[in-house]
């Protein structure tokens, strides 16, 4: 039931926060591994680099012409959680420890950075794989840790 609850939240937020298309947001809950492409498109489309009708190639290569990763990936590839927390880490304003800063968000310190935030488990590995619904779920915890956005003061009345 908690799981089921969860997965429902994060439909929510990635239908209604950041207007993603409901298609992209069903295939990556389907997914078994989600794909570099699929993680770049939930980034490009917050950071508003790509419009929500983008292919998973015009993602990953706008997160590349901007910074926000260092090499332009096969879109098809599955991605470790190493990956995508560093990612992820690029959206938001992460404070982050020494190591973290030292290393201006490195993987590796994005990653532990993640793990000491209680994003991820301290029994996940940076060369993991995950589900496409465990990547919207990470990148939910990361929305309601690292952003302004606050689940209680939105309405859920019509108006």
């Amino acid at each position: 039931m908690k799981k089921k609850l969860s997965v429902l939240f994060c439909l929510f937020i990635g239908l209604s926060a950041f207007a993603q298309s409901a298609d992209v947001i069903t295939e990556l809950l389907e997914t078994k591994t989600a794909t570099f492409g699929q993680v770049c498109y939930i980034a490009a489309v917050q950071k508003d680099l790509v419009k929500e009708n983008a292919s998973y190639e015009n993602a990953v290569q706008a997160l590349f012409e901007n910074g926000i990763i260092p090499a332009s990936e096969d879109p098809l590839a599955p991605i470790p959680l190493v990956d995508i927390a560093y990612i992820y880490s690029r959206l938001w304003p992460v404070e982050g420890g020494l190591m973290y800063r030292l290393t201006k968000g490195s993987p590796r310190y994005a990653f532990k950075q993640f793990q000491a935030d209680g994003i991820l488990s301290s029994r996940q590995s940076p060369s993991d794989f995950v589900s496409g619904a465990k990547a919207l779920s990470i990148y939910t915890s990361c929305v309601n840790k690292y952003s302004e956005f606050d689940i209680k003061n939105v309405s859920m009345e019509s108006e």
